[in-house]
């Protein structure tokens, strides 16, 4: 058996315009939810000095990494309709 017949190196099925893969929907949560940790991380910083919100702010940070590096990964995102020539 070749590594074609086992399914290695197989290009993944097209998808429809606006179907999300589990890895972009993982992605898009760690963004979203990073976004919504900072934000509260901030905020108990900026009430006054506190642990909790320092701690709050890294993990946050860290998880807005996790979110970009994965989306990145993810590669470009191809139209169809950039790629027609021009009449």
């Amino acid at each position: 058996m070749s590594a074609v017949d086992q399914g290695e190196g197989a290009r993944r099925p097209a998808r429809r315009r606006g179907q999300r893969t589990e890895e972009e929907a993982r992605a898009r949560r760690a963004l979203g939810g990073g976004g919504m940790l900072l934000v509260a991380g901030l905020a108990l910083v900026g009430v006054g000095p506190s642990d909790a919100g320092m701690g709050l702010t890294l993990i946050a940070l860290v998880v807005l990494i996790y979110g970009i590096h994965s989306f990145g990964r993810l590669g470009p995102e191809r139209d169809e309709r950039a790629r027609l020539p021009s009449r």
